[in-house]
């Protein structure tokens, strides 16, 4: 497995939608979406271009996005190092939270 970094929006997003799923679903849920987005993140890391993945690069260069239940991962490669810029909620403007600037 490669290695990855998660930008400081990422590390945030993250946080949030743990959050927001067990206050509105509970603990239990809250940890089962949780263990979802890490599954997801291992995936990308072991493969950057897998099936579902779809080039951004209107977003930011190299970007990709990864759909996960209703959040979208947006990522790019960088030599060996998948660096995640965001995850956000499928309701999203992506246009308005994505950019060079939010990468790692």
């Amino acid at each position: 497995m490669g290695s990855y970094r998660l930008s400081k929006f990422a590390e945030r997003d993250l946080a949030e939608i743990l959050r927001y799923t067990i206050k509105t679903w509970g603990l239990e849920q809250g940890t089962a979406y949780f263990q979802l987005l890490n599954l997801a993140r291992i995936q990308i890391v072991n493969n950057p271009v897998l099936p579902g993945g779809k080039a951004r690069n209107d977003l930011a260069d190299g970007c990709r996005a990864y759909k996960i239940a209703k959040h979208l991962i947006f990522y790019r490669v960088t030599g060996d190092c998948v660096e995640i810029a965001r995850i956000l909620h499928e309701s999203r403007d992506f246009s308005r939270h994505v950019g060079e600037e939010t990468f790692p």
